[in-house]
């Protein structure tokens, strides 16, 4: 607050400032009240924003159970993951499988014979060297004669889209081998090369590189695939990565050798899902409580989405199986906390008996119990959802109290101007008083003086 003099109570002595501070302190009360007002409901926002987020850590937990091949889930193990490691896909059905890996894919190698590094090759019109991997083909121009480094160079640049890399080997006498190098492996990629103008196959004397297992050329360029036998069945591939032997497996080649694979069904994969589900409900409840004790101290939301929570879990789902009750596959309400409680035998024990109801009873699209808390879920959190109203309707009210809180302040300006304009003239009134009262003694005393003087 501002007031209207510089140094009020300068002619009567009185202290104006203290005076008008503590009236003013007193009329002022009204702003802490609507002070206290605005944190309560700027704490209560803050609340919101903690329930929100923790109901989408919640939600998050969905996600699993939303999934059937979760429920459906299967591993797959080797007896050797030297030889051959698997991976596999839901739905598979359990067997075992014996594998003989007898050669793994390699990516083709193709050398040149050995050359002084100040050799060079073409200088013709027409001379070219074209390389080829599949059906992508690459030339390069040597109608100007260029040594093997330099050959290398024109075939590492962007525009050769072959995946064929070129390099250089430099032995202990300084000769030098130029290697080409296919980007995929298998003999469908392998590199082959095409001569034009006045070189041939003899210019470069270009040789396969790879070896066997044993450190043996390859036979044949052929040997550039995988080979394997599945349950007696001969497969060669291109690659090391094969997924279209065994159905819903994808091998994965690391050596020669045998092995044993062995399917089966997964529960872990679901027991960890629902294992997910039951914690993060059961730290929401506790978020749930933290907040209805503290900044949502009673608040109606909170309670209601305890309640609906819990109403979810305890209502039956029809129509999609034998199994109604979260109960029946494990999970439980613990009386005295009401917290959840899992039991993974039991999940386990429905999976093996009932697996299409357990994973229509999580996952059904329509009438799953991971849909319908999802919903539930997303009716509070979702944008335009119960949370944003409720959260809107603070924010009102916090605007409210700026404008309780700006009206009372233009009063207290209004209030203290008029008290510190009532005290000055206070001021001056005792002022003129306080000289009318010294003129009046003065004279006085000059009218004993002249008393005691006749006398």
């Amino acid at each position: 607050m501002t007031g209207s003099i510089s140094a009020p109570g300068l002619g009567s002595g009185l202290d104006v400032n203290g005076i008008v501070s503590q009236l003013m302190a007193v009329e002022s009360q009204p702003l802490n009240k609507l002070d206290r007002k605005e944190a309560a409901y700027q704490a209560q926002i803050s609340g919101f924003g903690t329930l929100k987020s923790a109901l989408a850590d919640f939600q998050d937990a969905l996600d699993a159970l939303k999934r059937a091949d979760t429920f459906r889930a299967t591993s797959g193990r080797s007896s050797d993951t030297e030889v051959v490691t698997l991976t596999t896909e839901e739905g598979v059905v359990p067997s075992t499988y014996d594998v003989q890996v007898t050669r793994l894919a390699q990516r083709h190698k193709y050398g040149s014979q050995s050359f002084a590094s100040t050799q060079t090759f073409g200088g013709n019109a027409g001379d070219s060297l074209t390389i080829t991997s599949g059906t992508a083909s690459f030339t390069v121009d040597l109608s100007t004669a260029k040594t093997l480094e330099e050959i290398q160079a024109a075939i590492n640049v962007d525009a050769n889209d072959t995946g064929i890399t070129a390099g250089v080997i430099t032995g202990n006498g300084g000769d030098q081998v130029l290697v080409l190098t296919s980007g995929k492996s298998g003999y469908d990629a392998r590199v082959q090369v095409h001569f034009g103008g006045t070189l041939d196959a003899a210019t470069f004397g270009f040789t396969t590189l790879n070896r066997d297992a044993a450190g043996n050329p390859l036979a044949s360029d052929t040997e550039l695939d995988a080979a394997l036998v599945v349950d007696g069945v001969s497969v060669t591939r291109s690659g090391n990565r094969i997924d279209d032997v065994i159905a819903g497996v994808t091998l994965e080649l690391t050596g020669t050798g045998s092995a044993t694979l062995t399917v089966d069904k997964d529960p872990g994969v679901a027991q960890k899902a629902v294992s997910g589900f039951v914690e993060a409900y059961n730290e929401l409840k506790s978020t749930l409580g933290e907040l209805y004790g503290s900044a949502l101290q009673g608040h109606s939301l909170v309670r209601s989405v305890e309640t609906r929570l819990r109403g979810v879990l305890n209502r039956p789902l029809e129509g999609i199986g034998v199994y109604g009750y979260m109960a029946e596959l494990g999970v439980t309400t613990n009386k005295d906390t009401g917290k959840l409680e899992f039991d993974a035998d039991r999940l386990t024990t429905a999976l093996e008996e009932n697996p299409d109801s357990v994973t229509a009873f999580f996952s059904d699209a329509d009438k799953g119990f991971a849909r319908r808390v999802d919903e539930l879920v997303e009716s509070f959190i979702g944008t335009g959802g119960v949370i944003d109203d409720v959260v809107r309707g603070v924010n009102s009210s916090i605007e409210r109290v700026n404008d309780q809180r700006a009206a009372l302040l233009r009063r207290l300006e209004m209030v203290e101007k008029r008290y510190r304009e009532q005290f000055t003239a206070l001021d001056t009134l005792m002022a003129q008083m306080t000289t009318t009262s010294d003129y009046l003694g003065r004279q006085l005393d000059a009218l004993a003086a002249m008393v005691d003087r006749d006398k």
